[in-house]
């Protein structure tokens, strides 16, 4: 990448992958299909499927914001106090600094894309997942090493873990 490409964060080249790499992402099966270093740090993009009833424990990440998009199944997202279901074609942002919690709440393997701004949210899920082979399946119970490294080493990229949420009422509504 040039100067010039940097200080502008414009990214570096057209970028093309054509079957990437799939990895275990503690309770997800995923790629990496855009990374920073292919965006000029201007965002990363996620491919993620995850197992019935499984999710990512309620967490802050403090670098960067969080866009999902919703392909195929359900997702639950519990952003601050606000439950929200995610069916394909639907989207949704999680603000940097504001706890939430993801969980596939349907009957099937969801499909959904993230995408983190600014990028480096990749670079943890290089140092924390596990190579996956070309025909995994969403994990019921993800690999323990995946899920110690993540407990581990998320301080060192802005994340923390166990903040505050909402409860559930017996109805499905959020309360205090």
């Amino acid at each position: 990448m040039s100067d010039i490409q940097a200080f502008f964060g414009i990214a570096p080249a057209v970028r093309y992958q054509q079957g990437p790499k799939r990895y275990y992402f503690d309770v997800a099966l995923g790629s990496i299909l855009l990374s920073g270093e292919d965006t000029g740090g201007a965002y990363c993009l996620l491919d993620m499927r995850v197992a019935p009833g499984k999710g990512v424990p309620r967490h802050t990440h403090t670098l960067e914001d969080e866009a999902l998009f919703v392909l195929s199944g359900e997702l639950e997202a519990t952003v601050g106090d606000e439950i929200f279901i995610l069916r394909p074609g639907e989207t949704l942002i999680a603000p940097r600094n504001i706890p939430h919690q993801l969980r596939n709440s349907g009957n099937l393997p969801n499909h959904y894309l993230i995408m983190f701004s600014p990028a480096g949210f990749e670079e943890f899920l290089k140092a924390t997942s596990v190579p996956a082979p070309d025909n995994a399946v969403a994990p019921s119970e993800p690999p323990t090493i995946a899920v110690r490294n993540v407990f581990e080493l998320a301080s060192d990229y802005g994340i923390q873990f166990g903040q505050r949420g909402p409860t559930v009422t017996s109805e499905g509504k959020s309360g205090s």
